[in-house]
């Protein structure tokens, strides 16, 4: 009998996502990253229905909520979305049908008081049709170890601030590993902040008289600033920061630190991304 409805529910759920896939979700209990009999009920659902199927790709997403540490938080929710593609495997679908598998660690949240955790963040999401962007993995943030980047109460509203040691590789919009503990700062900002909104801002070095903003490698546009900018903002929404609280722009080389630049330190200066406070 519970079979049956397992199935009747499933078959619900699949009927009101109309055209498009939805999202199938799957719950844990606290620390816990096995298969529950109700998700592998679930799983087996899906599979009779076709909605997953061998040929047809799929994105499986880990989390965790706030309990236990960053690192902790991650090996969890990878560990939740492995158990599932191993499942899903045994269950016949191909190692080429899984289009991505990523542990995201634990949902930003701005109320962390309950022991209990939030139930709804310790789960699974199982994406029919994978994704048409990949999503990117995230990024680690040992809380104990950041320091804080801007004392908030000393900053007035439509202030730039400086990220002084975020810097990019020459001609591209990836962060240098060196700054991401910058990002990290920003981030547990943002996230422990919930009413500031924020316009990230970048800066190029290094470019011709005719061109007002730089090349990127990356894209092959002439969009390198604005690349920036939207690398760290695209950063802070994979670990969970509402897109609505953040903008983005590129200034290209219109506003310079430090001109002319003599030295490869002149050139980081410029090579830079500001956040302006919109609201606090």
């Amino acid at each position: 009998m519970r079979v049956i409805l397992s199935v009747l529910f499933v078959l619900m759920a699949v009927c009101s996502m109309g055209k498009q896939a939805d999202t199938i979700k799957l719950y844990y209990p606290i620390n816990v990253a096995t298969l529950a009999t109700a998700s592998i009920r679930s799983i087996d659902s899906l599979i009779y229905l076709d909605v997953l199927r061998p040929g047809k790709k799929i994105g499986i997403l880990g989390y965790a909520d706030y309990l236990g540490s960053a690192e902790s938080n991650i090996t969890l929710s990878e560990a939740r979305a492995n158990n599932v593609k191993a499942y899903l495997l045994q269950m016949g679908l191909r190692e080429d049908d899984i289009q991505i598998v990523i542990g995201r660690g634990e949902v930003s949240r701005t109320d962390t008081t309950s022991k209990e955790g939030n139930a709804t963040d310790r789960r699974v999401d199982i994406i029919p049709g994978g994704f048409k962007v990949l999503p990117k993995p995230p990024v680690v943030v040992k809380k104990d170890t950041v320091k804080p980047l801007i004392n908030l109460q000393q900053v007035k509203k439509n202030q730039t601030i400086r990220l002084n040691r975020i810097f990019f590789y020459p001609g591209m919009h990836k962060v240098k590993e060196e700054s991401l503990p910058v990002v990290d700062s920003l981030y547990m900002i943002m996230r422990d902040n919930p009413n500031l909104k924020i316009r990230i801002e970048g800066h190029i070095c290094c470019v011709v008289a005719q061109n007002t903003d730089g090349y990127d490698f990356d894209t092959q546009d002439f969009k390198l600033s604005e690349n920036r900018a939207k690398e760290i903002y695209d950063i802070l929404a994979d670990k969970g920061i509402d897109e609505e609280r953040m903008e983005y722009k590129g200034f290209g080389k219109s506003k310079p630190l430090i001109w002319p630049e003599r030295t490869e330190e002149d050139e980081n200066m410029n090579r830079r991304v500001e956040i302006r406070v919109l609201e606090k």
